[in-house]
């Protein structure tokens, strides 16, 4: 141990008796100071103007390849290949190579003892960034700080493994520019092979496994994975480990042979170890993240524990869908790292990519290939896009094994619990990607089928439709599949129903009378009534001008719909335009309705008009909005019937739910998130399933003073004090 210690002491003092280390202590702050100022200062004065951010630390530090310490991997390997290019190979040059392994110092004493110079240096790059965070804290109001620590242990294993490579390159050549050359080289393909062969099943998880871009990644994101530490931990003892082999075939004579079984077995060793390191079961997880945003909710796993049979994940891809990229097979690694969250509690999920060609709404892939039919066009895609036609289940086949018809033939995956199925989607929005509480949902409705509400809406008297795409229909917050917080994504079953004709089901969990434009028969209105007495959830939404047809209904719970119309004056909007808020009842009622009363939220509802409520039945009423009046334009009823609570929604406006107002983006509203709520609160917070975890109070403040004290620490005392360090040292060296 001595002497690795007295050969790492000779690297240091070598090291730092050279300009290179010197100049990069002075470089590498100076670069990750300007990145980390640049996003202080822009998130600070967004903030001094008004606008909230949440997840600050998460932001700055994280943010992907743009973040703080995203910008510190980036150019991490400019700077190594620096430092390691003359640690063997100076030594070759000189031939003192030759007196090293002459001597009764042992290879392995050499190579540790360079490499262990390395990892010191290292620790004053990763003081640099400890000061980084410390300086940050001052800015930071209630930092994140593990996530902090989380990301800088990942630098230093990614400066490390680097080091390890260049160890290795530089004991390769006599020449330091080669050695950089190569290190460069070598540090390029482990971060782009990745992306190699991934169309290829047997061989996309090795490359994908070998890849070191990405290893990262988890890690400044606040979840250290032991895969991603014993990657690091492999690439360093390979690399350290081909050094000494290296070093030591120049000490001996040995057959080719036997240098090539070597250096093969253990490469395989390390490629088995970390492939076996690699698989879901086997890996173990640390959450660093202050509100462990990086693990599933409680509830997730409350619901994942009760499994007790394999779940199955099929993606069906229709190659003539727009969204076909999204399921092409280059991304299926990609795709699978996608329910990492779910496979840390659900190790043997089984996950199959199907892919097939049928009539797809993919208007623009028609209209640029005019005159072919479908099996022309899959042929063409499948040649352009590299596939085997041969491979791709025909229209025939895949209506054979899955039912896509109502799915639209869109991309979509199908999971599959025992005998249980439901089809788990991709959407329109930016995130693309169905998030935890889709997944959940998906899973509560394989787990425990049961539990599944029905959303069932009443027809035959005009009222709002669930299957027209028009603005002042139900279709988007029902059935649209692309809709990310529509119903069918959230766990809902939907059903209609005619009362004319048809009894309500006792499947309904909750039945919707949306807007009636006449009035409901004797007949209607004994069904509507017994459903109610027998204690059935209620959905009742009108609209100025049509109280007439739902008066009877609200007649039985002591409530009725006024006869004006709601209007307030306005700059922007029409005075029959409301901007409802929550009420003080409400967020008594309801922690996320007081978290949107106190953040101003409001719900837009174009043509309303008022609640009025005297003897309601033996119903406790509680007013949700009202408009600048505080006149009530929303109520929650309940009652206890049958042993269980009644809850009835009713509402003075039937357009807040409308496609036009959930897509509307001026002003901006919360009509969606307000009606994931009321669906939730009606069927008991069965579904959709409640993942919500509280935002983080980090916030910039300070961030004057602060950026300057980071800009005057970086830009001045700490280069300028290095810059006189290295000289007076550089000077007194060369003077002796």
């Amino acid at each position: 141990m001595r002497t690795i210690l007295r050969i790492a002491r000779h690297e240091l003092c070598t090291l730092f008796y050279s300009p290179v280390a010197w100049l990069v202590l002075i470089i590498f702050p100076i670069q990750a100071a300007l990145d980390l100022t640049k996003f202080l200062q822009m998130i600070g004065r967004a903030q001094r103007m008004g606008q909230l951010f949440t997840n600050i630390t998460e932001k700055i530090f994280a943010g992907g390849p743009y973040g703080f310490y995203g910008g510190v991997k980036n150019t991490l390997y400019l700077y190594i290949p620096l430092l390691t290019m003359g640690l063997v190979s100076r030594e070759i040059h000189s031939g003192s190579i030759k007196l090293l392994l002459s001597s009764p110092i042992k290879v392995r004493e050499i190579v540790l003892g360079k490499y262990l110079a390395i990892m010191s240096y290292a620790l004053i790059l990763l003081g640099i960034l400890g000061i980084f965070g410390l300086m940050s804290a001052y800015t930071i109001t209630d930092m994140d700080y593990k996530m902090v620590i989380s990301g800088a242990l990942s630098l230093y294993l990614l400066i490390c493994a680097y080091a390890a490579i260049g160890l290795f390159m530089s004991c390769l050549t006599s020449y330091q520019v080669v050695a950089a050359i190569s290190t460069l080289a070598v540090l390029g393909v482990l971060n782009f092979i990745g992306g190699l062969f991934q169309g290829v099943d047997l061989v996309r998880h090795i490359t994908y496994f070998l890849a070191i871009s990405g290893r990262t990644e988890q890690f400044i994101n606040g979840l250290i994975s032991t895969e991603d530490v014993i990657y690091f931990l492999l690439v360093i003892v390979l690399f350290l480990s081909l050094t000494a082999m290296k070093l030591q075939s120049d000490r001996e004579a040995k057959s080719f042979s036997v240098k090539f079984t070597r250096y093969a077995l253990l490469i395989a060793g390390c490629c088995i170890i970390g492939f076996i390191s690699s698989r879901p079961s086997l890996t173990g997880y640390i959450d660093m993240t202050v509100n462990h945003s990086r693990t599933l909710h409680k509830n997730s796993i409350a619901l994942i524990k009760k499994m007790d049979k394999p779940l199955k994940i099929t993606t069906y891809v229709n190659i003539l869908d727009g969204n076909y990229y999204l399921g092409k097979p280059e991304v299926k690694s990609a795709d699978e790292k996608s329910f990492m969250q779910y496979r840390r509690f659900v190790p043997d999920v089984q996950m199959d990519f199907v892919y097939y060609y049928d009539k797809a709404k993919n208007s623009s892939l028609y209209k640029n290939n005019p005159g072919l039919n479908d099996d022309a066009i899959a042929r063409k895609v499948a040649e352009i896009q590299g596939l085997n036609f041969k491979d791709i289940v025909p229209p025939a086949q895949i209506r054979k094994m899955v039912d896509l018809h109502n799915e639209e033939n869109r991309l979509v995956r199908q999971l599959t619990y025992g005998d249980q199925k439901t089809f788990l989607r991709y959407f329109g929005d930016i995130m693309i990607y169905p998030s935890e509480q889709e997944i959940t949902a998906a899973l509560k409705r394989l787990i425990e089928p049961g539990k599944i509400p029905t959303f069932t809406f009443l027809t035959g008297n005009y009222e709002r439709s669930v299957d027209r795409e028009g603005d002042a229909d139900y279709k988007t917050a029902t059935k649209e599949m692309s809709f990310r917080y529509s119903l069918i994504n959230q766990g809902f079953n939907i059903d209609t129903v005619n009362l004319q004709s048809q009894s309500i089901s006792a499947k309904t969990t909750i039945l919707c009378i949306a807007d009636p434009k006449i009035q409901f028969t004797k007949q209607d209105l004994d069904k509507i009534n017994q459903y109610i007495a027998n204690g059935g959830n209620l959905f009742i939404s009108g609209e100025p001008g049509r109280q007439q047809a739902l008066a009877p209904v609200l007649a039985t719970l002591g409530v009725k719909l006024n006869t004006d119309t709601i209007k307030e004056k306005s700059r922007d909007f029409a005075p029959e335009f409301i901007m409802a808020s929550f009420t003080k009842e409400a967020a008594a009622a309801s922690s996320k309705y007081k978290l949107w009363k106190d953040d101003n939220d409001i719900i837009t509802m174009p043509g309303v008009t008022g609640l009025a409520y005297g003897k309601t039945k033996g119903f406790d009423v509680v007013p949700i909005l009202a408009d600048k009046n505080n006149t009530p334009l929303a109520l929650t009823l309940t009652r206890t019937i049958n042993n269980k609570q009644q809850r009835i929604y009713l509402s003075g406006d039937a357009d807040f739910m409308s496609s036009a107002e959930l897509y509307r983006r001026r002003p901006a509203t919360g009509n969606f998130y307000f009606m994931t709520e009321i669906f939730s609160w009606l069927n008991y917070g069965e579904f959709p399933v409640d993942v919500y975890k509280p935002e983080l109070k980090d916030v910039v403040s300070n961030d004057v003073s602060g950026l300057f004290m980071i800009r005057l620490f970086f830009f001045g005392i700490l280069p300028i004090s290095l810059l006189i360090w290295g000289s007076s040292l550089l000077i007194y060296r060369k003077k002796r």
